[in-house]
């Protein structure tokens, strides 16, 4: 039952997505590449230590520390994780950025609002718990904790928010629960410790 409540969790948050998925392999002149949900390929990059691409640009590295990759809930995730039966992670990821007016202070209010609107209350009413700078890959980010509840269940998230001139990402992870735990904050750096991106 919580596992289905988290799915519905993962697909009601999510926002568009215009990443590239990998949807094949397959080897040219002796070289691995990757097949391009858009009907395009690139080279594959070199498998580092159990390292897995997301999107063209950002890799996880994290599946030997307990994070295992779980059933994407729909288009709009480039990629989700389980850690436990309490902890989750997902990415979503757009071609949209800064110089589209994507910046942190607007993704910091647009991850809020969407909140507030799935569970019918007011954005004053999503209790924000926490903003801290964070780091991605040697690149500082935002992050956002906020719970709400949903179907009786309470779940707090703890929202990456990486923005550049071209690209906005939201890493974040969540939890069944209604406080932003030392275990929750924790498990979230961990997660970000373990994205890799190319500039």
């Amino acid at each position: 039952m919580i596992r289905a409540c988290v799915t519905g969790l993962s697909i009601a948050l999510a926002t568009g997505v215009t990443a590239q998925e990998v949807i094949g392999r397959s080897v040219v002149d002796g070289r691995a590449i990757q097949i391009l949900d858009d009907g395009t390929w690139r080279y594959a990059r070199p498998t580092e230590g159990g390292c897995e691409d997301i999107t063209g640009f950002l890799r996880f590295c994290g599946k030997n520390d307990g994070w295992s990759r779980t059933t994407i809930p729909n288009p709009d995730v480039a990629a989700a994780y389980r850690y436990d039966d309490r902890h989750y992670a997902q990415v979503i990821s757009e071609e949209l950025g800064s110089d589209d007016g994507m910046t942190a202070e607007f993704m910091r209010k647009v991850v809020v609002e969407n909140a507030a609107g799935i569970v019918g209350l007011r954005v004053e009413d999503i209790p924000v718990l926490d903003v801290y700078p964070s780091e991605v890959d040697g690149q500082p980010i935002e992050t956002i904790a906020y719970t709400f509840e949903i179907d009786g269940l309470n779940v707090v998230y703890a929202n990456g928010i990486f923005s550049s001139p071209n690209r906005t990402m939201q890493l974040m992870t969540f939890a069944i629960g209604t406080k932003f735990s030392d275990r929750h904050r924790s498990l979230h750096e961990a997660f970000l410790s373990q994205l890799r991106m190319d500039q």
